[in-house]
């Protein structure tokens, strides 16, 4: 009786310890809208958008944090971090099709739910993205949950425990049923 208790409390560590793992801290890069290069009512199909800046861009992001094996940082002069996230090599194809195909639009990259600097899209054909500006330390150690750092003792110094970042709050001006050419709602992203 004494070693079914053990099992089963063992059992029940494992579970509870599998159950409480954080999924990927959320970085992911969205494309810009077809439909807003293009004619809108040509489009037989309906996509979920939402809108930057006044940019639309697809909901469906073409790359997250968990396509990616390595990074590094860089620091800016404006005190704030960029990054380098390189594909793993099973995504590296993925990546360069993709920004193929969608060259010269925007893309945007999504930082814990944060919209940082759009960037336009040029062929990556070396399966490394970046992330120019507005990361901190907090990002980075989140980051480093999922991608391996190359350079561990570098990126330690630059870790931080908490997220100094204010939640945004939407500006009181913006239309909250912005919808897009088929009558579906677009949503705002802010920063």
């Amino acid at each position: 009786m004494k070693i079914f208790t053990s099992i089963i409390s063992v059992v029940a560590a494992a579970v509870l310890a599998c159950s409480c793992q954080q999924g990927a801290y959320p970085v992911y890069f969205l494309v810009q809208d077809a439909n807003t290069v293009t004619d809108a009512a040509l489009s037989t199909s309906a996509k979920h958008i939402v809108r930057y800046k006044g940019v639309t861009y697809t909901r469906m992001p073409i790359m997250s944090l968990q396509h990616f094996e390595r990074f590094k940082s860089h620091i800016n002069p404006d005190g704030s971090y960029g990054v380098t996230l390189f594909a793993k090599k099973e995504w590296r194809n993925r990546l360069y099709f993709n920004t193929m195909d969608k060259s010269g639009m925007l893309m945007l990259p999504i930082v814990n739910n944060l919209a940082m600097e759009p960037m336009r899209i040029a062929p990556v054909n070396d399966g490394a993205l970046v992330i120019w500006n507005g990361l901190n330390g907090y990002d980075l150690r989140m980051i480093s949950r999922t991608v391996k750092p190359i350079n561990p003792e570098l990126e330690k110094k630059r870790y931080k425990k908490e997220n100094p970042r204010p939640i945004p709050k939407a500006p009181r001006n913006v239309k909250s049923q912005t919808r897009d050419f088929t009558g579906r709602t677009v949503g705002e992203l802010f920063n």
